[in-house]
């Protein structure tokens, strides 16, 4: 491979998180990336043999799709829980034999009595006395709902929990332990009271506040589920997945000749990796203060024994937390991981850095201090995650990004960095990228005007320099634009009249578009020479619209019973399958 003429990622692809079982069903995690993207990735920038890094480990997908790739892999995390469930995640090959034999010993020693519990009333659970150890006098988050780790289970969870666990840690083979200890790591993610599950039932579909909003939320009416069919579950999606890596990696999971799992912090990669080591680095580091990692695996640290020490939580890198930390210490953290990440780095090679956030000032630092270490930022990617949204998202539409991009960089040598040239002025930037994409897409998303503004604002140099404070895009947006919460897109303003240099059926196919969903035309029935007279007026300059072209505008949106009259979906459910697919 000529990595000197290797140029970048141009496209996006799309995600199938869930057809991998070594990756989705047999563990819960706050962020996992879609398995085929990594890949794809990884693919087009290495050649088997080469060595891959993520320095934010997380998961461990790009550690396990390098070895199925057949590329080394150096995973790297501050959380030893996550180290410890990416590790498994990876090894293999392991005897799907010896695992089954381990799980009907773990049978023979606890099925009976857990399920006994669930058959004992409320006074009988309360009075019996606990037989094994569980985490007593554990602090929580501040900002949990209860004190302590214990307070989130009932006496029920942690008398099962607790002889589960017991009769896991009997096993002798450490491989299998381990395995059997990530299945039970599963089912504390169900059976604790953040856990609310679909329409209050007692049934296993629903999720944690842990992972939803992100902080140990206890739900108003908790459901108890019974913890041996949460393990027995989670031990059947383990073994599909052992089985999947089986046959994916086989005997090349080989510690240290073909994989590395560190526990340490990406701030100082160099303490664990040799300089210019690197074919090739693909990393998601944290938002900000979107999720804070070290928090949240309180629970999980407290049952499996894992510890975080206040040097893992200075050097976390997040907004917030229990250390307070500034967006200031956030920035610097993000900056020395990103120096590490070019000391590592072999040259000509790349970095692919996986960000979404919807304050200007971390672009800036991210390309900024990439500059500074020798690596040349190349282009920026928008990269779909899915349809789902979090509640996060759902709760703070303006300031939580649902979508994410890939920022492409490559190593070669401060001398021979790009260096941006302040040319434009930002607001008629903004103005001119905004409103195309609104106009072309029949109103745009946040994430859809992030992807149309950030590459041009980068590598015009307006997203600030040097001690200049970036302004803050969202709020700018929020002057020139209006956004719909209906529809969570953004729009002109009244009155303003769509730019004259965008294509003509462009600007008609909007106006069209916002006439009919407007809150005043919803429920009436309109004409096509009504529609008409409303649309030239709207385009200002009596522009000439065709009787054809308004009619196929009016088509994508509304619907008429006697090819006269046309009203819109009381639901909006035509406009909201368009949004999205613009017209070039």
């Amino acid at each position: 491979m000529n990595y000197a003429r290797l140029g970048p990622v141009t496209d996006s692809y799309r995600p199938t998180k869930q057809s991998a079982k070594r990756h989705y069903g047999s563990h819960p995690y706050f962020t996992k990336r879609a398995w085929n993207v990594v890949q794809e990735y990884i693919k087009h920038f290495t050649q088997p043999g080469d060595v891959v890094l993520d320095p934010f480990g997380g998961s461990g997908v790009t550690a396990v799709e390098s070895l199925v790739l057949r590329r080394k892999a150096i995973y790297c995390d501050i959380s030893e829980w996550a180290c410890f469930l990416a590790r498994q995640t990876a090894v293999a090959p392991v005897s799907l034999a010896g695992l089954d034999n381990a799980f009907a010993r773990v049978t023979e020693r606890a099925r009976d009595y857990i399920c006994s519990l669930y058959a004992l009333p409320d006074a009988r659970i309360s009075a019996m006395r606990h037989r094994y150890w569980f985490p007593r006098n554990v602090r929580l988050p501040t900002n949990a709902d209860v004190k302590l780790v214990e307070d989130l289970f009932t006496k029920r969870m942690l008398l099962g929990l607790s002889a589960l666990l017991h009769a896991i840690r009997q096993e002798n083979d450490d491989v299998v332990r381990n395995l059997m200890l990530v299945a039970f790591s599963a089912t504390l993610a169900k059976v604790n009271k953040t856990f609310l599950s679909a329409h209050n039932r007692k049934e296993s579909r629903g999720g944690s506040s842990i992972f939803s909003i992100y902080r140990y939320k206890v739900a108003g009416r908790p459901v108890e589920l019974n913890v041996w069919e949460q393990f027995e579950l989670r031990m059947r999606r383990l073994r599909a997945a052992k089985a999947e890596t089986n046959e994916l990696i086989g005997d090349f999971f080989r510690e240290p000749a073909t994989v590395q799992f560190i526990k340490g912090s990406a701030t100082r990669l160099s303490d664990y990796v040799a300089p210019e080591s690197v074919d090739y680095v693909y990393t998601d580091p944290p938002y900000g203060g979107h999720i804070a990692y070290l928090d949240l695996s309180c629970m999980w640290n407290a049952w499996l024994g894992f510890s975080v020490s206040d040097e893992d939580r200075r050097e976390e890198v997040v907004v917030g937390g229990e250390n307070r930390k500034t967006e200031h210490a956030y920035g610097e953290l993000l900056q020395k991981s990103l120096r590490e990440i070019g000391e590592v780095l072999r040259p000509e090679r790349w970095l692919s850095l996986v960000f979404a956030h919807w304050d200007p000032t971390y672009w800036r630092l991210i390309v900024e201090t990439c500059r500074e270490a020798g690596l040349d930022y190349v282009n920026m990617v928008a990269q779909p995650v899915g349809t789902v949204w979090s509640m996060h998202k759902k709760k703070n539409p303006l300031r939580v990004i649902s979508g994410e991009w890939v920022l492409n960089f490559r190593k070669v040598g401060c001398a021979h960095v790009r260096k941006f040239h302040k040319k434009a002025n930002l607001e008629e930037t903004v103005r001119d990228e905004a409103e195309s994409c609104i106009v072309r897409n029949a109103g745009a998303s946040t994430e859809m005007l992030y992807t149309a503004l950030l590459p041009r604002l980068l590598e015009s140099g307006l997203l600030g320099g040097g001690n200049q404070k970036p302004r803050d895009l969202r709020a700018l947006l929020e002057e020139l634009f209006v956004f719909v919460p209906s529809h969570q897109r953004w729009h002109l303003r009244p009155n303003v009249i769509p730019n004259p240099r965008l294509p003509l059926q462009i600007r008609v196919r909007y106006c069209v578009a916002s006439l009919l969903y407007g809150r005043d035309w919803r429920s009436r029935r309109l004409t096509l020479s009504g529609i008409q007279e409303i649309v030239r007026d709207r385009l200002g300059n009596g522009a000439a619209v065709s009787q054809e072209m308004l009619r196929s505008c009016v088509r994508e949106f509304a619907h008429s019973c006697d090819d006269v009259h046309w009203n819109v979906p009381a639901n909006g459910t035509q406009l909201d399958l368009l949004v999205g697919s613009s017209v070039s």
